[in-house]
């Protein structure tokens, strides 16, 4: 008769794999809620970032400065320290993710403006480019757990 109490030290390092993994997760959630809601509360002008209106768009200096710091943080701080905290399986998906995003934007925006200049898309934009990153890094995710 074994004792189910206790955990093996195998599944009390998965659990808190698994406990770290929600913290991660409920931060980066509180990070991009933080900095969608200082976006839209402060924005003095009438810029909509999904539409690309970048020109509409107006903030406080102080405020462009700490959502800025923000999406540094949410970016590039956060997934980076992640990385140190996730098992090997784990951390080679999100590397594989990672390049997958990276050569996507690499590619996509010289397409694009290729495209442009033959004129069978509108002119390229940042959120476009942004875009074309997030879904293929979601992608290149979803094709490398598949294929494990």
């Amino acid at each position: 008769m074994t004792d189910t109490d206790t955990l093996n030290p195998g599944e009390a390092r998965h659990k808190a794999r698994q406990r770290r993994q929600i913290i991660y997760f409920c931060v980066a959630m509180l990070i991009g809620g933080l900095i969608g809601f200082f976006t839209g509360f402060f924005d003095q002008g009438d810029g909509n970032l999904f539409r690309g209106d970048w020109e509409e768009l107006s903030l406080p200096s102080g405020v462009a400065i700490g959502i800025a710091f923000g999406l540094l943080v949410g970016f590039l701080a956060l997934p980076l320290w992640g990385f140190t905290q996730i098992d090997d399986y784990k951390r080679e998906l999100n590397y594989i993710s990672f390049t997958g995003g990276s050569l996507a934007v690499l590619a996509g925006f010289p397409i694009w403006a290729v495209l442009y200049a033959g004129g069978f898309v509108p002119p390229p934009h940042a959120f476009g480019v942004w875009a074309i990153g997030f879904v293929a890094m979601a992608l290149s995710y979803l094709y490398a757990w598949l294929t494990r």
